[in-house]
């Protein structure tokens, strides 16, 4: 069998906190590095909704510790409905360019 990518628990190593902001179309993600919190910023366009901006930082954070276990806190519930259930699924093309690309990315 193999392990699955996604855990519902904590799995004990770094942990980032992702969120966004639809008024400035900007994204970020923080995290806790050699005692002092880190942080980049990630600039959308307007045409990003506020989901495609939560799913950029979240997509940023798993491709910059892609080789590490990761936490990756969120407040967007679709953020993390899309990141539990991306998994087991099967990706189709879909109208939204930007949004198709974040799904594959992950």
């Amino acid at each position: 069998l193999e392990k699955p990518l996604c855990s519902a628990t904590p799995v004990g190593r770094l942990s980032v906190f992702t969120d966004a902001s639809k008024n400035n179309h900007k994204a970020a993600i923080t995290w806790l590095s050699n005692a002092h919190w880190d942080k980049h910023t990630l600039n959308g366009t307007p045409e990003d909704s506020l989901q495609t901006l939560e799913l950029k930082a979240v997509v940023w954070a798993f491709t910059k510790w892609s080789t590490e276990p990761l936490n990756v806190v969120s407040d967007s519930l679709y953020v993390v409905g899309v990141v539990a259930r991306l998994e087991q699924a099967i990706l189709k093309e879909i109208t939204n360019q930007t949004l198709f690309q974040l799904f594959c990315q992950l």
